[in-house]
């Protein structure tokens, strides 16, 4: 509040954040992240409680470790693009997203998990 009223000094007192524990933080999310896939068969626990998971586009089977990370680190792209990479699901037939095409991947429902 105080930076936005045009006090430059108010951000000092703020702690300074880590490159290196940034990019751990980070590279820990993607593995968990794997973990889950490899688990669960391409759903985290979120996807999961709406039934759904991530397959690949061509077979319809399980993405492998290149997909996982490949979607991912898609994600940044589709946020830097002011959020548009994932706003592409409402305009394309195949409800697709950037980090999906990135990926290789597709979202379907999972009938399984019922």
């Amino acid at each position: 509040m105080m930076a936005m009223s045009g006090n430059a000094h108010a951000l000092d007192t703020q702690p300074q954040t880590s490159l290196k524990w940034e990019l751990l933080f980070e590279l820990s999310v993607l593995v968990v992240t794997m973990l889950f896939w490899k688990r669960w068969r391409g759903a985290t626990p979120g996807k999961k409680f709406v039934h759904i998971k991530i397959v690949d586009v061509l077979t319809l089977g399980d993405i492998d470790n290149r997909q996982a990370i490949t979607r991912s680190l898609g994600y940044i792209p589709s946020t830097f693009l002011l959020g548009i990479g994932f706003l592409m699901v409402a305009f394309r037939k195949d409800k697709r997203s950037l980090h999906d095409m990135l990926g290789g991947t597709i979202v379907i429902y999972d009938e399984d998990s019922e």
